[in-house]
This record gives structure tokens, C-alpha cells and sequence, in this order.
């Protein structure tokens, strides 16, 4: 964690007790803490609505109401609520058994406090919340990233993928305006896509006059480099530069180039736009990972352009080639065509298939280091400051750590999400009784859990692998949610006309009608992640292995009477 100076909101009507906690504070580095105070509740609200403290001091009595009311209060009034250490005069376990319920991070008797007791509370509380706001972090740039990946293999409307990254992009980064800028030939240009908050001026649609912008910027970004200004008037930009900024009301702004790689269209690297974010209410520090995210996603942006330039250009040739021939030969020389073009397109969407594996792999790679530098951490300060920590924070470490490796799952899941259909599997015969039995012996279900298998299942010559992963995800889950460590789970079989129906049935809580269509999409699941371990990634994978062999998938259930998922699978 960077050292900065962190402003601490001391809420105790005792004038004589705010003075005890500067007079402790101030044994740590003097200029670390910057102190406000307020005399009460009401008072403490106020200070709070004006000012963003980084963590609250809170006198559990206050002259107008206590701290847990002080609590809920402030929870029906801020969207963000930094962390709470609480401060009685008197030790109570039940009050200090509801104040942590409530969200309060740490509980200290004034009696018993001396400068260690609140310098170690204050430090371990503020590394807390910056580890766990850090990770959280983390969590959503792997989501955006990963959500952009999938929607670029999914979609070729250009324009849609355009507006939600966005979109997404202006989430993430809070800022106020996000802009994708297209060039033109003659490097003119227009933005094509924007998100902007309510209140600031929109550049969509625009005609942007740029009279010194092109000859300054356009050779940097076409070499890749990107560009992150904390300040306008403190960043050396010329006066017409910065003149086209105040335009569109910009006192910061990061700058990454879109560029695309060489195709059969173009035999060399085209500076094809910019992803741009603008913040305009104040100056802003542009972190590093945040100017890295966006590079990230201008990658991605990047291989959906190229890819929908490429199936414009070969529906363009298609029509031309149709409106010139007019004899049967003609038809078989265009088939002949199409095959050539469909081959080469088939090669380049090999190529960006590899080159999206090779991202997948150093994304995750990124993002596992700070991973284990967060686990690394809480476990070092778990058991090399056990004596320090309260044993409510060794709780909140614990979950930390919990986490990590649910975020270490989920990246393992959209890698084996996104090589569905894409890897070669070995063909083979197998009796799908034994394949469910060898599925079965895997997971290891308690000897109290009963699984049935119905007799006369068909031998199948199939990708046996993805077979085998659809029956291990769906038994997995019966096992998994279910709410007894005893239960029954039915596995049986319907002939079709070119298909086997199989079905995997279980008494366990069911699941309401409204959700049966959101718990195949990848991230969702119906239960708090923190009491089932759960990366909302199995159903998704079911449906796309299912679907990839020309097969369906579905549920029927009610809830509290058990679940059965159906799923065809080619004879």
C-alpha cells in the first residue's frame, strides 16, 4: 500500500477524548493523518456529505443517538462508506457482536486504549479495506475484459461492441466522458461512440475543429504509445491543444491508439482510432493499471474491427461478383471464389483465435500475481501479527484469502470457457453408464448421498471428453446445492430421433421459474458466493458444449421441489 496521508473523521461529543486519539495518532509519522471532528451525529453526517474521510473513529455514545443508529444512518445516505472503528467507554460483548453485523471493521474500549492498541487498529483497518478494494477492482477489470472478449466472438454489429465498451469502460474508470475517435484517410476524424455523465457536454455528433491536434499527437500513437494527462495546464500542451479540451470542459484525460495489425486488406499496422477518457469536474492522478486496462480493451477493439472490416469486404466482393456473372460457369467459378476467401478467413479467424488464447493467457497471468500478493500478505498478517489483530479481523483476512481463491477460479473457468468448441477432441466409443459411474467415483459424494443410475444407457462414438465435463458439471451441482449431505439424484435417458435426451434429477431446494434462463448465463448464480463457493461458470460451459454438438439444454423445477436439467446429445 503507497504511503499518502489518510484524513480520519473522529465522531465523539468529548473534547477531552478526540484529544487522547490526535495525541495516539500523532506518535505515528505526523503528517500521516490528516484529523476532522464533529461533536455528534448529526454533526458526523454533515462532516461526511462535504468531505470523503478514509476511515471513522466512532463514540458508540453520542449525545444524540448511538453508534449503530449512526451506523444505519449513514448507510441510507452514502453510496460508498469507509470503514468504521468503534470506541466505548465500557466492554459489551453484544453491542460489539452487532456493531461488527453492521459493518464496523473494528470495537475498542477507551479504558483499555493506549497508542499501540488504536495505531495497530487504524493501520490494519485502512490495509484492509485497501486490500479488499484492490481486489474488487481487479474482479471488475477481469469481468470487463473477459465480457469484452466473449461479445467480440459473438457479435459482428460493430456499432453494439463499440457503444458497451464504452459504456463499461466509463463504469469502471468513473470518469466523466468516454469516446471512441475514428480516423479518417486524411486523418481527420469523428467520434463514433460515447458515454458522458449527466451534466457535461456531449462530443457525439460533434464537428470538431482540430487545429493542432493531428500534428502533434497522430506520430506517438501510431508508434502504440498511449498517453495519461493528470492536468491540462500542467502537462505542457500547447495553447491550441488544450483550447480543442476546454471545448469539451477536460482537465484530464487518458489516450490509448487503436491500431490494427496487418490483414489481407492492409499490409501494415493502421492507426484506426483512439479510446479516450475524459474527466472534467477536476484534475485527476491516472493510475497505471487503469491507462493498461485501456490498452487492453483496445486490443480487443481492435481484432472486432479488423474482423468485421474483413466480412464486410468479403460481402462487398460477393455482391459485385454476383451482379457480373450470369451463366452457370460463372456460379461455379463464384463457388470457387467463396471457397478461396472462406479458407483464408477461416486461417485469419485462426489466427485471432490464437492470438485471443495467447491474451487469455498473460491476462490471467496479470491478474494471478496481485492475487498472490494479496493472499501473500493476509496470511502474513495473519500469522506473523496474530497478537496484534483482533480475532474479528483474522475472520475478515480468513474471507480475504477465500476470495482470492474464488477469483483464481473464476479465471480458470473462462479459460476453459473460451477453448469450448475451439479444441480438438479425440473421438471416441463409450458407454455412458460408464463414463457417469467414472464422473461419479471423481466428485466423491458422501456415502449418505444416493445416485441412481437407470439401466440400458446407449454407447455413444462421441467427444468423449465433453461429454464426460456436462454429466461432471450438472451431478457436481446437484451434489454441491444441495442442502442436506444425504439426497438423490436420478440419472436417466429418453431415444429420439437422432438424439439421446438425458436428464439429471435431484430433491434438492429447487429453483424458482423466473431464474431458469439467467443460471446458464456465465458469472450469474443464485445463492451469496461467500456461502457456496461458486464461479457462475458450469452452466455456462454445459450450455456451450451442448450447444457446439447441435444440442439443447434446459431445467424444469419449482422451488422446494428439487431440479432436473435436460440436455440432448447427437446419436
Amino acid at each position: 500500500m503507497t504511503e499518502r496521508q489518510y484524513t480520519i473523521l473522529i465522531v465523539d461529543d468529548s473534547a477531552e477524548d478526540r484529544e487522547v486519539y490526535r495525541r495516539y495518532l500523532s506518535k505515528e509519522v505526523r503528517s500521516k493523518y490528516k484529523i476532522i471532528e464533529a461533536e455528534s451525529g448529526e454533526d458526523g453526517l454533515d462532516q461526511l456529505a462535504i468531505k470523503q474521510p478514509d476511515l471513522i473513529l466512532l463514540d458508540y455514545l453520542l449525545p444524540d443517538f448511538d453508534g449503530l443508529e449512526f451506523v444505519e444512518e449513514l448507510k441510507t445516505q452514502a453510496s460508498q462508506i469507509p470503514p468504521i472503528i468503534m470506541l466505548t467507554g465500557q466492554g459489551n460483548e453484544a453491542v460489539a457482536v452487532e456493531a461488527m453485523k453492521s459493518g464496523v471493521k473494528d470495537y475498542l474500549v477507551k479504558g483499555r486504549l493506549t497508542p499501540e492498541v488504536l495505531i495497530t487498529s487504524v493501520k490494519g483497518t485502512l490495509q484492509q479495506h485497501y486490500l479488499q478494494s484492490r481486489l474488487t477492482k481487479n474482479f471488475q477489470q477481469q469481468q470487463l475484459i473477459a465480457e469484452t472478449a466473449l461479445r467480440i466472438r459473438q457479435s459482428l454489429e460493430l456499432l453494439e461492441i463499440l457503444d458497451t465498451a464504452v459504456k463499461e469502460v466509463g463504469l469502471l474508470l468513473d470518469c466523466d466522458r468516454v469516446v471512441i475517435y475514428q480516423f479518417a484517410p486524411d486523418m481527420t476524424g469523428d467520434v463514433v461512440a460515447e458515454s458522458v455523465k449527466f451534466g457535461w457536454k456531449k462530443s457525439l455528433g460533434q464537428k470538431i475543429v482540430d487545429t493542432c491536434f493531428r500534428n502533434e499527437g497522430v506520430a506517438r500513437y501510431e508508434k502504440g504509445e498511449t498517453l495519461a494527462i493528470n492536468d491540462i495546464y500542467k502537462s505542457g500542451l500547447s495553447k491550441c491543444h488544450i483550447k480543442l479540451l476546454e471545448e469539451f470542459q477536460v482537465k484530464a484525460n487518458a489516450v490509448v491508439p487503436i491500431l490494427l495489425s496487418p490483414s489481407p486488406l492492409k499490409d501494415n499496422h493502421n492507426l484506426w482510432g483512439l479510446l479516450i477518457a475524459h474527466q472534467c469536474s477536476n484534475s485527476r492522478h491516472w493510475e497505471t493499471d487503469e491507462v493498461k486496462l485501456l490498452d487492453k480493451l483496445a486490443v480487443q477493439l481492435a481484432i472486432a474491427i479488423q474482423q468485421a472490416e474483413l466480412l464486410n469486404h468479403l460481402q462487398d466482393e460477393l455482391n459485385t461478383r454476383e451482379q457480373a456473372e450470369d451463366s452457370l460457369k460463372k456460379q461455379a467459378l463464384k463457388l470457387k471464389w467463396v471457397n478461396q476467401e472462406l479458407l483464408k478467413t477461416t486461417s485469419l479467424l485462426k489466427k485471432r483465435n490464437q492470438e485471443l488464447d495467447h491474451f487469455a493467457y498473460v491476462t490471467s497471468h496479470d491478474l494471478k500475481a496481485p492475487l498472490r500478493a494479496i493472499a501473500n500478505l493476509a496470511t502474513w498478517l495473519s500469522e506473523d501479527l496474530e497478537d496484534q489483530i483482533p480475532e474479528e479481523s483474522q475472520e475478515q483476512l480468513r474471507l480475504m484469502r477465500s476470495r482470492v481463491k474464488r477469483m483464481d477460479g473464476l479465471i480458470q473457468g473462462l479459460l476453459k470457457y473460451s477453448r469450448v468448441g475451439r479444441k480438438n477432441i479425440l473421438i471416441e466409443t463409450v458407454n455412458v453408464g460408464d463414463l457417469i459411474n467414472n464422473v461419479i467415483n471423481s466428485l466423491s459424494p458422501a456415502a449418505a448421498f444416493e445416485i441412481v443410475i437407470v439401466p440400458n444407457m446407449p454407447t455413444l462414438k462421441t467427444e468423449v471428453l465433453w461429454l464426460q465435463q456436462v454429466f461432471s458439471n450438472l451431478i457436481s451441482n446437484a451434489i454441491k446445492y444441495h442442502p442436506k449431505n444425504s439426497g438423490k439424484i436420478t440419472i436417466s435417458v429418453e431415444e429420439q430421433d437422432k438424439f439421446y435426451e438425458f436428464s439429471v434429477a435431484d430433491d434438492g431446494l429447487g429453483i424458482e421459474p423466473q431464474y431458469h434462463e439467467r443460471i446458464f448465463t456465465i458469472f450469474q448464480t443464485l445463492q451469496a458466493r461467500d456461502s457456496i463457493e461458486s464461479t457462475g461458470i458450469g452452466l455456462s460451459i454445459v450450455k456451450k458444449i451442448v450447444e457446439g454438438q447441435g444440442g439443447t439444454v434446459r431445467v424444469e423445477s419449482q422451488l422446494g421441489e428439487g431440479a432436473t436439467f435436460y440436455f440432448t446429445w447427437r446419436k
